[in-house]
C-alpha cells in the first residue's frame, strides 16, 4: 500500500483547501494596497500545504521525497510574495522594480533547484530516519542548504514586518491595518523558529504552511469582519475628519447620516444632530436647500447671511442604492466668503481702473486737441497743417483728384492792431476763426498759418469753387464784424492754389497760394486771386 491517510495528511490537505477558499475571498476584496499580491500568498500556501499533505500520506520514502521537492515551490514563493506584498502595502516598492524585482526571485529559484537536485549533493536533506511508530513519517536530517533557506525565508518575513512597521509609524491612518499585518506575521515567525529548533515537535506535520494559513485567516478576519482594510474607514478617519470643507451625508429621507467637524464649525451641526432631519437642523439658514430630490449632481453658491456677509459653495452628489434609485446624497460645503470679498475688491479695483483709463483717454484727446489747435481761434495750427496737407495731396495723387488751398490775410491788420490795441486785434482773429470753422465742410481743414494769416485745405475743390467759397467767407466775415460793432471792419485778401494744376508738392503749392495772396493785395486788397490769375 503506497498511501496512508494520517491525521497530518488530513490537516495539511484541509489547510490547502481552506487556503484556496481564502485565496478566493481575498481576491474578491483586493482593493486595499497590495491586495493584488496577497491572494497569491494564499495560493502558494495552498500548494505548499497540499504537497506536504501528500508527503505525509505517502508510504515509500522515494515518493515522500518527490512530494517534498514539489512542495518547495510553494515554500520558496511564499516569503518572496509576502515581502512584495509588504513593500506594496507600505509604499516602499520603488526599489522592487526592474532588476531588483527579478533578483527578489533568485533565492526562490535557488531553493527550488537545491531541493530538486538534493539526490546529488544532500545539502537540503542529508539523512532520513523513520519517525515514531504509527506516524508514517520520516525524520529528515537537514543539510547546510536547509538552514540557509530557512534563514532567507525568515529574513524576508522580518524585512516585510519592518516595512509594515515603518508604514505604521509614518501613516497614522494605516496603523490598524499595520497592526493586523504584524499580528498575522507572528505566526510563521514563531512556528518557523520552533520547527527549525525541533523538527520532530509534531512528527509528520509541517507546521510552517499551517502558520501562513493562520496568517491568511487573520487577514480575512481583518478584511471581512473588522473591515480594517476597507478604504471608507481609512478615508473617514484620515481625510473626512480633517477636511476644511464641511461634509454632510443625507439619507434618502433627507436626514443627516454623517457630518464632519467642519460642518459643526460652518453650520453649527453637532454629533447630536446626526440622525435628525436636515431641514430642521439647518432651519437657521433658510437660504440653504440641501435635499436632492431630483437625484442629480448640483452645484450652487449661497449667501448664508448678509451681516456679516457669508457665502458657501455647495456641491450635492447623489448616493445611489441601485441604478434606478437614489439612496441619499453627499454634500460638500466650502466657505467662499474670502473669495467673494476678494472678487468684490477686484471688481471695485477694475471699475476704478476703467474710470482712470477713461480719464486718461479723455486727457489724451484733450492733449491731442491742444497740440493741433490754436488756442485763440480754435482752428487747427501749423503742426496739424504739416500733417494733413501732405496726406491729402498723396490721397488726391493716388485717386486722380484735386486739392485746393486758400491763403488768407486780414488787410491792414497791423494798423488796426496798433490803433485799437492787441485785445481788439485778438478779437478780429477770434471772429475770423469762428467764421472759418462754420463756413467749411467736415472734410476741410481751417488752420491758423501764423499771425493774421490763415489757410484752408479744401479736398476735391477745383480753383473756381475754392475762389467762390472764399468770396462767400469774405462776405460773412464783414457781416459778422459789423454785427460785432465794427464801423469800418477790415477786409480779407486771399490766394488760391490747386494741386496738381499749380503745383505737385506741398511746399510749391503753399508758395503758389502765397504768391496769389500777394497779387490780390497788390491789386487793391479785399479780393481773391487764383494762382493762374496772379501770374497773368
Amino acid at each position: 500500500m503506497d498511501w496512508v491517510l494520517t491525521p497530518a495528511a488530513v490537516i495539511l490537505c484541509s489547510t490547502a483547501a481552506l487556503s484556496l477558499v481564502v485565496f478566493g475571498l481575498t481576491w474578491s476584496r483586493r482593493t486595499f494596497p497590495g491586495g493584488h499580491v496577497f491572494p497569491f500568498i494564499m495560493l502558494a500556501v495552498a500548494e505548499w500545504s497540499l504537497f506536504s499533505g501528500l508527503e505525509a500520506a505517502a508510504v515509500p520514502l522515494a515518493m515522500k521525497l518527490v512530494w517534498s521537492k514539489v512542495e518547495y515551490v510553494g515554500l520558496a514563493a511564499t516569503p518572496a510574495l509576502f515581502l512584495l506584498f509588504a513593500a506594496r502595502y507600505s509604499g516602499y516598492d520603488r526599489w522592487l522594480r526592474g532588476i531588483p524585482r527579478v533578483l527578489l526571485w533568485v533565492p526562490a529559484s535557488v531553493t527550488v533547484a537545491l531541493a530538486a537536485t538534493n539526490d546529488l549533493h544532500q545539502w537540503v536533506w542529508a539523512e532520513y530516519a523513520p519517525g515514531p511508530a504509527g506516524s508514517n513519517a520520516f525524520i529528515y536530517a537537514h543539510g547546510p542548504a536547509y538552514y540557509a533557506i530557512a534563514a532567507q525565508v525568515y529574513l524576508f518575513v522580518i524585512a516585510a514586518c519592518v516595512l509594515v512597521a515603518r508604514s505604521a509609524l509614518h501613516q497614522e491612518a494605516r496603523r490598524r491595518q499595520a497592526v493586523t499585518i504584524l499580528l498575522a506575521s507572528v505566526f510563521p515567525l514563531a512556528v518557523g523558529i520552533l520547527y527549525v529548533v525541533n523538527p520532530s515537535f509534531v512528527p509528520g506535520l509541517d507546521l510552517i504552511p499551517l502558520s501562513f494559513f493562520v496568517t491568511g485567516l487573520v487577514f480575512l478576519a481583518g478584511i471581512g469582519v473588522f473591515r480594517v482594510f476597507e478604504l471608507v474607514p481609512v478615508a473617514r478617519d484620515a481625510l473626512v475628519e480633517r477636511m476644511s470643507d464641511a461634509i454632510l451625508v443625507l439619507d434618502s429621507r433627507g436626514w443627516i447620516a454623517d457630518a464632519n467637524p467642519a460642518a459643526e464649525s460652518l453650520l453649527g451641526i453637532t454629533n447630536s444632530d446626526v440622525g435628525q432631519e436636515a431641514a430642521r437642523v439647518i432651519a437657521v439658514w433658510p437660504r440653504l436647500r440641501l435635499n436632492n430630490h431630483e437625484g442629480e449632481e448640483r452645484r450652487l453658491e449661497v449667501a448664508l447671511c448678509d451681516d456679516p456677509p457669508r457665502y458657501v459653495d455647495v456641491r450635492v452628489s447623489p448616493l445611489r442604492e441601485s441604478r434606478q434609485r437614489a439612496g441619499g446624497c453627499l454634500i460638500v460645503l466650502r466657505d467662499v466668503t474670502e473669495r467673494h470679498a476678494a472678487e468684490a475688491a477686484l471688481h471695485e479695483a477694475n471699475e476704478r481702473l476703467e474710470a482712470d483709463v477713461r480719464r486718461i483717454e479723455a486727457l489724451q484727446v484733450e492733449l491731442r486737441e491742444l497740440a493741433i489747435r490754436d488756442g485763440l481761434t480754435g482752428l487747427f495750427n501749423r503742426r496739424y497743417l504739416d500733417e494733413v496737407l501732405p496726406r491729402e495731396l498723396a490721397r488726391a495723387g493716388h485717386g486722380g483728384g484735386v486739392v485746393s488751398i486758400v491763403m488768407i490775410d486780414i488787410d491792414h491788420f497791423k494798423e488796426t492792431n496798433d490803433s485799437r490795441g492787441h485785445r481788439e486785434g485778438d478779437r478780429l482773429l477770434s471772429i475770423l476763426g469762428s467764421v472759418l470753422r462754420e463756413g467749411t465742410r467736415p472734410g476741410d481743414a481751417a488752420c491758423r498759418y501764423g499771425g493774421e494769416e490763415f489757410l484752408l485745405v479744401l479736398p476735391d475743390a477745383p480753383p473756381d469753387v475754392a475762389q467762390s467759397r472764399m468770396n462767400r467767407l469774405r462776405t460773412d466775415y464783414a457781416m459778422r464784424l459789423r454785427a460785432e460793432g465794427f464801423a469800418s471792419p477790415p477786409t480779407l485778401s486771399a490766394g488760391v492754389a490747386t494741386f496738381p494744376h499749380h503745383a505737385r508738392t506741398d511746399d510749391d503749392l503753399l508758395r503758389a497760394a502765397d504768391d496769389a495772396l500777394y497779387a490780390a493785395k497788390a491789386a487793391g486788397r479785399d479780393r481773391v486771386f487764383i494762382a493762374d490769375t496772379a501770374r497773368d
